[in-house]
């Protein structure tokens, strides 16, 4: 029995399907985040976008050492680092706008996109 065999062009437009995963990194870590509830900093620099980057190992060796072995103060002190601001900034956003910062923060350091 001859086998037929048919061939499906498919056809999906990517926007970015030529883009290498670092080049995506780059350019969403380029993306500011528009804060749905600006603030401003204890200094009383207002904060109306955060900009996430990576950090270095020794950065989030020093979140560490300043967390101890309180999960959430390390998460926060590695965040502030990504975002350029100080833990007791950080600590004025609100929770809106600290899970988005905290999202892109994870998908740039640790490829996580939850």
């Amino acid at each position: 029995m001859p086998y037929i065999y048919s061939i499906v062009k498919l056809d999906y437009t990517f926007k970015d399907a030529d883009m290498s995963k670092d080049t995506k990194k780059e350019a969403v870590a380029n993306q500011p985040i528009k804060l749905q509830h600006p603030f401003a900093t204890d200094a009383g620099v207002p904060v109306e976008q955060v900009t996430v980057k990576g950090i270095t190992v020794r950065q989030m060796k020093q979140a560490q050492r300043r967390g101890g072995s309180d999960e959430a103060e390390v998460e926060t002190a590695m965040v502030a680092v990504a975002c350029d601001l100080v833990v007791e900034d950080l600590e004025n956003m609100q929770m809106v706008d600290y899970v988005a910062v905290r999202e892109r923060f994870q998908q740039l350091n640790f490829n996580r996109t939850e």
